[in-house]
């Protein structure tokens, strides 16, 4: 009886650890010149166009790799680099490619597959070492892009919070103002602003209820910003 409630707890620690953890990345297939290629797939909440700009810049930054398909004439779903070096991975020169779609709501599915070029791609059963590069050069950019992501997210969100906020004290002010001018004023202009100020009070109210559910939702992306973890 004494190693129930352990278990319960040990089963709430794992189901709390599954719940935060943000991505994961899984392995699957892709087709790709009418074969299926072995490749990860992992999942963002970011829209496609923000995670092809984000993999354009990491590879950019951290490889010297110019990712071809993005672009004011180009956003293709397929975004590809070819005849690249990337030590971390291996030492002959490979092929790089990622599928980047839509995935329900704002979000984005990315899939991501090498080779060596002709029909040598890489995956866990050919070339396990390199595919293992591979996924550990898709965690760094997870977490990159997420924990940078998620900040950007927060900082909107604030902004926009914060403006809402102004608002509501512009309305106080016009209000005050309203009220102190009723009492120079006859009878119907009195209650006309009283009606005015009665409509700025349900706008504030409004207005107060998007501040309380912006911050349930700045909550949740700073969740998803702690739950950046490897996998």
């Amino acid at each position: 009886m004494k190693q129930i409630p352990f278990l319960l707890v040990l089963v709430l620690l794992v189901s709390l650890h599954t719940t935060a953890q943000t991505y994961k990345i899984d392995t699957t297939e892709i087709s790709y010149e009418n074969k299926l290629r072995p490749c990860f797939i992992v999942k963002y909440d970011a829209p496609p166009k923000t995670v092809k700009k984000a993999w354009d810049n990491f590879f950019g930054k951290n490889y010297n790799v110019k990712i071809k398909g993005i672009g004011f004439l180009t956003n293709k779903d397929l975004i590809t680099a070819s005849d690249v070096s990337i030590a971390a991975i291996s030492d002959k020169r490979m092929d790089l490619f990622a599928r980047i779609t839509e995935a329900g709501g704002d979000g984005s599915e990315l899939k991501y597959f090498m080779s060596f070029g002709y029909d040598f791609f890489l995956g866990p059963k050919e070339y396990p070492a390199e595919f293992a590069g591979m996924k550990k050069i898709l965690n760094d950019f997870s977490v990159s892009f997420l924990t940078d992501y998620y900040g950007d997210e927060a900082s909107r969100i604030t902004r926009e919070m914060k403006a809402l906020e102004k608002n509501i004290k512009k309305n106080d002010r016009q209000i005050k103002k309203n009220i102190k001018s009723a009492r120079k004023k006859s009878s119907d202009v009195a209650n006309a602003m009283d009606a005015k100020n009665t409509s700025l009070r349900m706008e504030n109210d409004q207005t107060s209820q998007k501040i309380n559910d912006l911050s349930k939702e700045i909550d949740v992306v700073k969740m998803k910003q702690a739950g950046v973890t490897r996998n």
